[in-house]
C-alpha cells in the first residue's frame, strides 16, 4: 500500500504541475491561447481523473486486503460526464474566454495517462 500512495501522490502532483505550467501559457501567449485553454481545461479534467482512480484503487485493494465490503461506483460513468461537462462548459464560456481548441482539450484528457507512461518509462530505465 505505501509505494501505491507514493505512485498516486507523485502521478498526482505532475498532473498538477502541467495543468498549472499550461494555465500559465495560457495567460503569457496570448498568440496561443486557445490551444493552451483547451489544454489547460483537459488537463484540469485529467487531474480529477488521477485523484478519482487513486481513490477508486485504493478501495480495491482495501476490499481485496482487508475484505471491507465497499459499493463498487460507476466510475466510467463519471469519466464520460466530466467530459462532457467540460466540452459543454467550454462551448457555453466561448464568448467570455474566446475559442478553445478542441483538439487542445482532447490532448489534455490524456496528460493523466502520460504521466503514468512517463514515470513507467523513466522507473524502467532508472533499474535497467
Amino acid at each position: 500500500m505505501n509505494e501505491f500512495n507514493r505512485l498516486a501522490r507523485t502521478t498526482v502532483k505532475y498532473t498538477l504541475i502541467i495543468t498549472l505550467v499550461f494555465a500559465a501559457l495560457w495567460a503569457l501567449l496570448p498568440s496561443l491561447k486557445s490551444i493552451f485553454a483547451g489544454l489547460t481545461i483537459g488537463s484540469a479534467v485529467s487531474l480529477y481523473f488521477a485523484v478519482s482512480a487513486s481513490k477508486q484503487t485504493e478501495m480495491a485493494a482495501d476490499v481485496a486486503l482487508r475484505n471491507v465490503k465497499k459499493r463498487p461506483s460507476v466510475v466510467m460513468m463519471y469519466r464520460m460526464v466530466m467530459i462532457l461537462g467540460a466540452v459543454l462548459l467550454v462551448q457555453a464560456l466561448e464568448p467570455r474566454i474566446g475559442y478553445v481548441s478542441l483538439p487542445g482539450l482532447l490532448i489534455g484528457f490524456f496528460v493523466y495517462q502520460l504521466v503514468i507512461l512517463a514515470g513507467f518509462l523513466y522507473n524502467k530505465i532508472k533499474t535497467s
